[in-house]
């Protein structure tokens, strides 16, 4: 049987999978401006910064749900942060592509942990 953590962390999951996409949609799209750019702007940082601390957070049994939390913030800047690094000191920058990346990395184990049972 399910508890309330588990289902909680089901749909986390799925909500940053649906971001993901989401985010990955709205800049394939170019969108920059209105109500539609403050959305993806939102999307696209809840994402980066969630999604693959989640997508590895989502491997703890029985952790606390403050570690949890904690793993999931420090391992999205860690990500974000070292792959900005790399962009810049190759003289690379594509953010486009890092969010890419970043999403099709991310959301197979976000999947994963959103249809496993744990």
């Amino acid at each position: 049987m399910l508890t309330r953590a588990r289902v909680a962390r089901r749909y986390v999951a799925l909500v940053l999978v649906v971001s993901g996409i989401a985010a990955c949609i709205f800049n394939a799209m170019g969108t920059t401006g209105g109500i539609l750019g403050d959305l993806r702007f939102v999307v696209t940082t809840a994402f980066l910064v969630l999604g693959p601390g989640w997508a590895a957070a989502g491997f703890l049994r029985r952790a606390p749900a403050a570690h949890v939390w904690l793993l999931t913030i420090g391992v999205g800047v860690a990500v974000t942060l070292l792959v900005a690094q790399i962009m810049v000191s190759a003289a690379f920058w594509r953010p486009e592509l890092a969010l890419y990346a970043i999403t099709v990395v991310s959301v197979p184990f976000l999947l994963r942990h959103a249809v496993v049972a744990q």
